[in-house]
């Protein structure tokens, strides 16, 4: 079964996500936030951290709503 535009969309956000939290990245941000600490008065790299978890979790959640093959019923199995 090939995966739906949807799926791919979702998958290719887990994937960027994963990217974007691992310390080849990080040591990017770590750099960045020696220079500037707090971002709109949180510490930088909560910031960077919050906003792809969070990501993440909208990703997950639109794909829970919205792929078919994720939105399955067993209680009638």
């Amino acid at each position: 079964m090939k995966p739906s535009k949807g799926e791919k969309l979702v998958y290719g956000i887990f994937i960027l996500v994963l990217i974007m939290v691992n310390p080849p990245v990080l040591n990017v941000i770590n750099r960045y936030a020696i220079q500037k600490p707090f971002t709109m008065g949180w510490p930088t790299l909560l910031v960077w951290l919050d906003f792809w978890y969070v990501a993440a979790i909208a990703a997950f959640l639109a794909g829970v709503l919205k792929i078919k093959s994720w939105n399955k019923d067993y209680r009638n199995s």
